[in-house]
């Protein structure tokens, strides 16, 4: 793990003239074995974060333990392409977004920057150590108008115990996607998603992401049964989860959506 650097200023840390070609070169040749020894290049032996723009914001990114933060260094023009058009296409200056499982904030940075100041975007994440990294971004960013909870979703209020996957950060979650035993716990308060949007007043934003680890399947059955269909999002980004038991792209057809877009990781739906 790269030791936290949270007091220097961005820009601190940019990468050097060797990363900076080995990035271009992931770019340019995503995958392919050359663009794969680039990335490689890159990662290992990496000491320090590196400090670039994406999606139009300011980053500080640490690539060995979080595969979004490595995805957004190294193939960024690929990061969730087809879920961003979509949001660009629908973006306006007041934009309300809901950011839930925020990570390092790639997704609610990237509206910010969209959008405009005038936007209104809840960012929601639970990690210690991510929550650092989020708050370093979000402070580089100063015009970004990101409200960040520090809270799992769940379908009630309460104190829940979270398994970390230390090498991939962004696999955490109640239960492990890969079925093994987490690396690390801790304890996190839990929120039910209905009283949470209330809360922050973000009922019938424009859209909501949510990316929990499989635990949809545990929120949203109640957040459909306690929401108007007025309140519900405009458009709404899961991330499919094959261990669902729930069919969550099923429920939220079954409250008026209708599916609009399936990418590589997430399933997108729109409001009839």
């Amino acid at each position: 793990m790269i030791p936290a650097r949270t007091t220097e200023i961005w820009g601190r840390y940019r990468p050097n003239p060797l990363q900076v070609w080995a990035i271009d070169q992931s770019e340019r040749r995503p995958q392919s074995l050359w663009g794969s020894l680039c990335r490689r290049l890159v990662v290992s032996g990496l000491r320090q974060p590196l400090d670039v723009r994406r999606f139009g914001a300011k980053f500080r990114l640490y690539p060995t333990d979080n595969l979004c933060e490595k995805r957004a260094l190294l193939s960024s023009a690929k990061f969730d392409r087809v879920e961003r058009d979509l949001l660009s296409a629908r973006m306006h200056p007041k934009f309300k977004f809901v950011d839930i499982g925020a990570n390092i904030g790639l997704y609610s940075l990237f509206v910010a920057a969209e959008a405009g100041p005038l936007a209104n975007i809840l960012a929601v994440e639970p990690q210690p150590v991510i929550q650092e990294r989020l708050a370093f971004n979000i402070a580089a960013n100063p015009t970004a108008n990101i409200v960040h909870v520090d809270c799992a979703v769940s379908d009630k209020k309460g104190v829940e115990r979270m398994g970390l996957a230390l090498r991939n950060r962004g696999a955490s979650g109640f239960v492990l996607r890969s079925g093994k035993a987490p690396d690390d716990v801790f304890m996190v308060e839990t929120r039910a998603l209905a009283e949470l949007l209330t809360t922050y007043d973000m009922l019938g934003a424009d859209a909501l992401k949510m990316d929990i680890e499989g635990a949809e399947e545990l929120v949203l059955p109640k957040y459909f049964a306690q929401t108007k269909p007025d309140d519900l999002p405009k458009l709404l980004i899961l991330e499919r989860n094959p261990a669902w038991k729930t069919d969550c792209i099923a429920l939220a057809e079954a409250h008026g959506y209708r599916q609009i877009a399936s990418a590589h990781m997430n399933v997108v739906l729109e409001k009839n």
